[in-house]
């Protein structure tokens, strides 16, 4: 079997089997075509010492029954921002930041971003 690839005047065949070997996936290679990288290197930074949350002044209700955790699709629909948004002002001290619920997964606490959302709120109806 061969394919013929058209580039201007000419054609020029290839077999399948000459597609499938050149493939970077075929290689043990992810998808995107780079090599797998060790286990080792997936792996992230520990923690930093500093915690932003006691730091930007939001506290964590006492009672661990009252915490709801929200993920970043329900956190944008209570504020209205978007991602990058969000993070930036995290960045500025000016937004509750998440907390790490894995390596690879974060949550907000609800109280704290309905928090912010009423001192917003607060803070725009302020009467000069």
């Amino acid at each position: 079997m061969s394919t013929q690839l058209s580039r201007g005047p000419q054609s020029v065949g290839v077999s399948r089997t000459h597609i499938a070997s050149s493939s970077p996936i075929g290689r043990g290679a992810t998808r995107n075509g780079h090599a797998p990288e060790p286990a080792e290197a997936g792996r992230r930074k520990a923690p930093q010492p500093h915690n932003p949350t006691v730091d930007a002044g939001y506290t964590v209700s006492a009672n661990p029954d009252e915490v709801i955790l929200l993920r970043l699709p329900e956190v944008r629909s209570m504020t209205g921002l978007s991602k990058s948004s969000l993070y930036a002002l995290i960045r500025e001290g000016s937004f509750p930041p998440p907390i790490r619920l894995g390596p690879r997964a974060v949550a907000w606490v609800k109280s704290e971003v309905r928090q912010w959302a009423l001192d917003r709120v607060r803070d725009s109806r302020v009467v000069a």
